[in-house]
């Protein structure tokens, strides 16, 4: 009996020692990413959650989906995150004289404070395109689940295309 309970003693012991994972909050309150091109028109959004959310605008219908993350990767994302300067970057790199390109909109929220980062065509520094790289092969791994709940994914402007125009009036006679 005493042999039993020592061993139960020790193994609480260990298990109470076990060296436990701190997750940290993401470096930011918000962070959404959007990107859009000839066949794809989709918005990323991460937050201080295990939970990503995704919008897909084209092709249509219109859809939002989440996705939940464990602690480790979250713990690699928000250590991903947190390598990269955002305010090192001018907010705007657009390429003259390009049509059909690739943009891509970083929207980044913190304390009240906001700060966007839109890129078109091949003028932003490989580091911002490196980890907008990293961002898509991230997107890639996760599994994502439609859900009709409203998301708001800030001032998409920039990205989004313009409405279009309103049909020409004929003449009926």
């Amino acid at each position: 009996m005493k042999i039993i309970s020592t061993s139960l003693l020790l193994i609480l012991l260990l298990i109470s020692c076990s060296k436990k994972t701190e997750v940290k909050n993401f470096p930011f309150d918000s962070f959404v990413f959007s990107y859009a091109g000839l066949h794809h028109d989709n918005s990323i959004k991460f937050n201080n959650s295990d939970t990503i959310f995704l919008q897909r605008r084209y092709p249509e219908p219109k859809e939002n989906f989440y996705a939940i993350i464990n602690g480790n990767i979250k713990e690699k994302l928000y250590k991903h995150l947190q390598s990269l300067n955002i305010n090192k970057f001018k907010s705007e790199y657009s390429q003259n004289n390009l049509c059909d390109g690739s943009a891509y909109l970083l929207n980044i929220s913190n304390n009240n404070k906001n700060k966007s980062i839109f890129v078109y065509g091949h003028t932003a520094p490989k580091e911002l395109y490196n980890f907008i790289n990293s961002l898509s092969k991230f997107k890639d791994h996760l599994k994502f689940i439609p859900t009709k709940q409203v998301i708001d994914f800030g001032d998409l402007s920039t990205i989004l295309p313009p409405p279009p125009p309103p049909p020409l009036k004929t003449k009926t006679e």
